[in-house]
């Protein structure tokens, strides 16, 4: 029988779907294997055992809720490469966990229960983090320092907002939230105006009636209002020009300035108003956060008179300190579908059109009635307290919030179904929309012809990606490199794989999604037009994640990963570096049980690591002791060019370092757990003791050894098997024929080869590697790194297919195999 010698040095394909087994014209085929079981692909070519996972701590209930089941949603809160959080988001909780441990005791109490946990979004700016969900008013997160964190309510500031009212129904304000009331003289009905005229008439300047205008035959000057008692805060006022006369007495120049007590404090100065009609009115506002107990005007200049004529001042009270009043509507109709005010409206912002063309928005601060609210407004007084008939309600209300959230060109992004609201430019609380390049922007059906919910956004190098059921869309400015404004915008179409709900990752080169069944994963791409296209990255291996994806992370750090925990409780893992045609995916299988089953992954997270590799972070459940835990666990860092003091190949384990012992505790979240240890004795040797049983939160080592270095925890194997090798026969390929492999040529890079073992597809026989000059007689450990050479016992029937395992708490990589093999002609 002629014997062959294939090699196969490229394991970059990863696991492949079972369809493919028998495509060995494919090039894909020759760098696959048939099972990749806690091996990961390497860029480079090869794989290795990935390492374990560190216990940090327990995961929920926490103190606010019972925890119905103890599910939680592990999110990341990265203010910097240097400073990156885990966030854990339990019944009604949120702890705090920063580079393998927990950030003091703090604990936040949180709106969502366990069942709304997977319906939250959020995205992230330096120190501040916005999380919505649709049944749920929006939160804010705040890092303040780093024992000090808040979550409050979002509070948005004048939209967005529904459609403008069309019933007949009108809104009837009790006032117009002006700083001062509508003066008869100088000191009715309360408060003193006094001007530098001492004029008797000095309140004309707010008596609220155009047609007496006031007038002090002087270019320069000031008129006061000083409350009866207490103090206000102004934030904005209008004036209104003379109506009648020489408009060259309108003012130019002026300031407007409130009294502390001992000064006149400047809080708005104006120049160059000129060029006034009779009659007009212009706005003006002012930041201010400061009460006075007296505000006046000073004129400094006129537009040529030199009599001041003004036909009305009014100066707005802030509405945060303003007292509420009432604003009664004529009926029900058009208000949350009929059914009028709700309690709910509560703090809900309102917009409303006075009689001088002008919006306005106020906030709701009680309820009460179906026809009663009180409101405070902002912005600006209204003219007058005449019924409004143009008004809008929140587009936001009780049980139908935003869905999803993001950032973009210095803008809040909030998705409602498939409307997408934009904030002003730095402004991410004030939605309220204009014609100016910062104003905000509304877009009522983003999601393009068909009505699908948009169930994430991200920003993609000056676009807006709006992910639907039916794919992704484009929002950006109307030309190239042009910012997304009022007047410039462009909602394109792409040719895109439908989406899920689950958050995409930025994975470097393009997004990586989670397709809309969940049974998939699609990478977006901008070609060459500037259109974004998708292509399923993981069909070749479509086996795998058909299991079902809960979430995605990316860990960019050794190498670029994606990791996916599965509906099956396995983790998915991709090594993904398309630049160089690395594309492969492998699974994970945790140490220790759940019920009668393996240990579930429940949530996988990736942050930056302190130092360098990043951190990932697993939510792993498992049956301890007759009771299901939930942990949190880091997976440690792969052990590289290093010792065995950094070899970490246990699950849910924990290190020790210190004086020579024999006992080894703190292991009580793995009491009753057989678990292995990697040791270290006084000597500098290393040792396994494997099958150690927990009890009392603590194991002993065999035979009286003692330690100063250990990692213990529960064991988990890794397992490859290989497809059916085939270099192709004298007479065309050999997959399908019979053959015989008689041993195999294994290239192994810093391996513990007493835990390695390899045998044919088809006997059940394993075969122990065994380097003579490579055991220590004392059986201690070393790392082998070359080639070795493996007899395995084979038949006729095993089609060239062979598995490696490795059993022990230590490295291995294999670089290359090649069986030396016997075909049938």
């Amino acid at each position: 029988m002629p014997a062959i010698y294939p090699i196969q040095d490229a394991f970059v394909r990863g696991e492949l779907s079972p369809r493919l087994h028998a495509r060995a014209s494919l090039d894909l085929y020759r760098a696959g294997l048939a099972v990749c079981e806690n091996f990961l692909t390497l860029p480079h070519g090869g794989i290795r055992k990935r390492a374990g996972s560190y216990y940090v701590g327990e995961l929920g209930p926490g103190s606010f809720g019972p925890g119905v089941t103890g599910v939680v949603r592990l999110f990341p809160f990265i203010f910097s490469a240097d400073q990156a959080y885990c966030l854990e988001f339990g019944e009604l909780y949120l702890r705090i966990y920063a580079y393998g441990a927990r950030v003091g005791t703090i604990e936040l109490v949180t709106p969502w229960p366990e069942d709304a946990l997977d319906g939250i979004q959020f995205v992230q700016s330096a120190d501040v983090m916005w999380l919505v969900h649709p049944d749920y008013a929006p939160q804010v997160l705040t890092r303040e320092a780093a024992l000090t964190w808040t979550l409050d309510e979002f509070e948005f500031d004048d939209g967005p907002y529904k459609d403008i009212n069309l019933t007949p129904t009108t809104l009837t304000p009790a006032s117009t939230g002006s700083l001062t009331p509508i003066m008869t003289n100088n000191t009715t009905p309360s408060g003193t105006v006094a001007d530098s005229a001492a004029s008797a008439n000095a309140y004309l300047l707010f008596d609220g009636d155009r047609s007496g205008q006031y007038n002090v035959a002087t270019a320069s000057g000031w008129t006061s209002y000083t409350f009866s008692a207490g103090t206000k805060v102004a934030d904005a006022y209008w004036m209104v020009a003379p109506v009648t006369g020489d408009l060259t007495g309108a003012p130019s120049e002026w300031t407007i300035e409130g009294y502390d007590g001992s000064r006149w404090v400047v809080l708005d100065t104006r120049s160059g108003e000129s060029g006034w009609s009779a009659g007009e009115k212009r706005y003006y506002e002012f930041t201010n956060k400061t009460a006075y107990s007296s505000y006046r005007f000073n004129w400094k200049a006129l537009n040529g008179l030199t009599t001041l004529v003004i036909a009305e001042l009014r100066l707005n009270e802030a509405g945060d300190g303003q007292t509420p009043f009432n604003l009664t509507a004529s009926s029900t109709t058009g208000i949350n579908d009929g059914v009028g005010f709700k309690t709910t409206d509560v703090g809900r912002p309102i917009r409303l059109l006075g009689g001088d063309g002008v919006w306005r928005w106020a906030k709701i601060a009680a309820r009460t009635s179906s026809t009663v609210v009180t409101i405070r407004l902002y912005g600006h007084a209204l003219p007058d307290t005449s019924p409004i008939t143009n008004w809008r309600m929140s587009a936001f209300e009780e049980g139908d919030w935003p869905s999803s959230v993001g950032l973009f060109e210095e803008r809040l992004a909030l998705a409602q179904r498939y409307a997408v609201f934009l904030s002003k430019t730095g402004l991410f609380e004030d939605f309220s929309t204009g014609e100016a390049d910062d104003d905000a922007l509304e877009f009522r059906n983003a999601g393009g012809g068909q009505a699908n919910d948009i169930v994430w956004m991200a920003d993609a190098d000056g676009f807006l990606l709006l992910a639907t059921a039916g794919g992704v869309r484009a929002l950006s400015g109307s030309g190239l490199d042009e910012a997304l404004t009022p007047t410039s915008f462009k909602n394109r179409k792409s040719r895109t794989f439908g989406c899920s709900y689950i958050a995409p990752i930025d994975a470097g080169a393009s997004f990586v999604y989670v397709t809309r069944n969940r049974r998939g994963l699609a990478e977006l791409m901008q070609n060459a037009s500037g259109r974004f296209t998708s292509d399923d990255i993981t069909q070749v291996s479509e086996h795998i994640p058909k299991k079902g994806i809960v979430e995605i992370t990316y860990q960019s750090d050794p190498d670029p990963m994606i990791w996916f925990p599965l509906d099956t409780g396995e983790l998915g893992g991709y090594t993904h570096q398309p630049s160089q045609e690395v594309r492969g995916m492998h699974r994970h299988v945790f140490g220790g049980v759940f019920g009668s089953g393996d240990a579930i992954v429940e949530r996988a997270l990736s942050t930056p690591g302190q130092d360098g590799p990043d951190d990932v972070w697993l939510a792993v459940k498992r049956t301890i002791s007759s009771n299901t835990r939930r942990y949190l666990e880091i997976m440690t860092a792969p052990m590289e060019y290093s010792t065995l003091d950094d070899a970490f190949f246990v699950d849910c384990g924990l290190s020790y370092s210190g004086s020579a012992t024999n006992s080894l505790s703190g292991l009580s979240h793995l009491n009753g757990q057989s678990v292995d240890v990697l040791y270290k004795t006084g000597a500098g040797k290393w040792f396994v003791a494997k099958g150690r049983t927990v009890s009392g939160g603590a194991i002993t080592l065999p035979n009286s050894a003692t330690c100063v270095k250990a990692h213990v925890g529960l064991p988990y194997d890794g397992t490859v098997e290989t497809l059916e090798l085939d270099v192709g026969g004298k007479d065309g390929s050999l997959v399908g024929r019979r053959k015989k492999v008689a041993k195999v040529i294994l290239s192994l890079f810093e391996t513990d080869t007493s835990g390695l073992q390899i045998r044919s597809k088809l006997r059940g026989a394993w075969e122990n590697i065994r380097i003579p000059t490579n055991v220590a007689s004392d059986g201690s450990i070393t790392l082998f790194t070359g080639n070795v050479e493996v007899p395995i016992d084979d038949s006729w029937q095993g089609q060239g297919k062979i598995e490696i395992r490795h059993t022990n708490p230590t490295p291995c990589t294999v670089r290359g195999l090649s069986p030396v093999m016997e075909y049938e002609p």
